[in-house]
């Protein structure tokens, strides 16, 4: 099941930014890109700029490379000065995670993406239509869906009967669903005969 954690535009906007704006003066000192169980970092060289606060950086502009801005900008990568703090924010927002933490950890500028744990599933009503196509691809239906995300965020397990009354289902569309399911490896059986449960893999 392809749900990503993180919203692409949010970490390549950091990227970018990171990219852009970092000391370059540092050697030994690289762009860091880190990936943690409930967050992804990145770090680059160089603290903010004199004149900037780190509790008001949306909508303001200054560079130490004005060059690889006027680089980005021409590419199409940077769309205005200024405006990296404010579209990394609303991408977050739309994927349904808190925003991004903007953090100096000494000489270096942070930004902190948490993303959904073991929740993932909790994603899906609020990543954009466009987006939950994904998963129609593989031949998902809601209902499907919402049996992993119980399964996974409730640690649910599901028997035929338990099934068919959550969702107000027949015996042959519990069996068909399961099928579909166990065929794409994303539950797993537990138990046999009467005792049979399906769980999410």
């Amino acid at each position: 099941m392809d749900i990503p954690e993180y919203p692409y535009e949010a970490i390549r906007e950091a990227v970018v930014n990171a990219i852009a704006h970092r000391n370059y003066f540092r050697r030994g000192a690289p762009i860091m890109f880190s990936i943690f169980d409930d967050r992804t970092e990145i770090s680059s060289p160089g603290g903010l700029l004199p004149g900037l606060n780190i509790k008001k950086l949306e909508g303001h502009h200054e560079t130490r490379n004005k060059k690889i801005c006027e680089i980005f900008h021409e590419t199409k990568d940077m769309e205005k000065f200024g405006t990296g703090i404010g579209k990394m924010k609303r991408f977050m927002k739309e994927h349904g995670l808190p925003e991004p933490e903007f953090l100096e950890e000494g000489d270096f500028f942070v930004v902190k993406f948490y993303g959904p744990g073991d929740k993932i599933l909790d994603l899906v009503s609020n990543i954009p239509e466009e987006r939950q196509t994904d998963l129609k691809k593989l031949g998902l239906n809601d209902r499907q869906i919402e049996v992993l995300r119980l399964m996974v965020n409730e640690d649910r397990v599901f028997s035929n009967r338990e099934y068919q009354k959550q969702f107000d289902v027949s015996n042959q569309t519990f069996v068909r669903d399961m099928r579909f399911l166990l065929k794409l490896g994303l539950v797993a059986p537990k138990g046999k005969g009467r005792s049979l449960r399906y769980m999410a893999k």
